[in-house]
């Protein structure tokens, strides 16, 4: 008896797993042919304020109204640029230091950007001291250097600056992030998203 059972148990477990495969099979097609999805099918727009490539750059800002501009006509400064390096803070392809006249390494503006018309982060230390007024004027200048694409909002970010320079504050100004540090005394500048 128990072979019987074997020639009897071997030939419906096959026409039961065949059962469900060709069940699966119709149920599958039917439901592809007579199921329609429900809402639209084209993609959905994005908002205006989605990110997008663009968002990740100072708004008109250059290195040439940075550097050549502030740095070095108006302020003597000297800078140096070097590839990018892994640790920086924006992953820029490009870094730059300037340094006032005298090299003095106490205050320095560095970049950090990918293209002249590219610029991901300014960023001024001042060793100083955390009251002293080099340290403002540098922080409040650089603020509205940012800013001259939009001359509206330059004296705000400047008076913002020079106010918050001893501070651990950040505000948005006209899509740019001003952010005021204590250790190291720093004012970073990025675009707001």
């Amino acid at each position: 008896m128990p072979g019987r059972r074997k020639g009897i148990l071997l030939p419906l477990a096959g026409v039961v797993v065949a059962a469900l495969v060709l069940g699966g099979v119709l149920g599958g097609g039917a439901g592809l042919l007579t199921a329609e999805p429900r809402g639209g099918t084209a993609p959905l727009a994005f908002g205006d304020g989605f990110p997008d490539t663009g968002d990740q750059y100072l708004p008109g800002v250059t290195l040439s109204l940075i550097v050549d501009e502030w740095m070095k006509k108006a302020n003597s400064y000297t800078c140096a640029s070097k590839p990018g390096e892994p640790d920086t803070w924006s992953r820029a392809k490009r870094w730059m230091r300037c340094l006032p006249p005298g090299g003095d390494d106490n205050r320095y503006v560095e970049i950090e950007y990918d293209a002249a018309d590219q610029i991901r982060v300014l960023k001024a230390t001042c060793r100083l001291g955390t009251r002293e007024d080099a340290c403002t004027t540098l922080f409040a200048t650089m603020a509205d250097a940012a800013l001259v694409p939009q001359p509206e909002l330059r004296k705000r970010a400047m008076d913002w600056a020079g106010k918050n320079a001893a501070s651990e504050r950040g505000t948005v100004i006209g899509g740019v992030r001003l952010q005021a540090a204590l250790s190291p005394h720093s004012m970073r500048i990025t675009p707001e998203k």
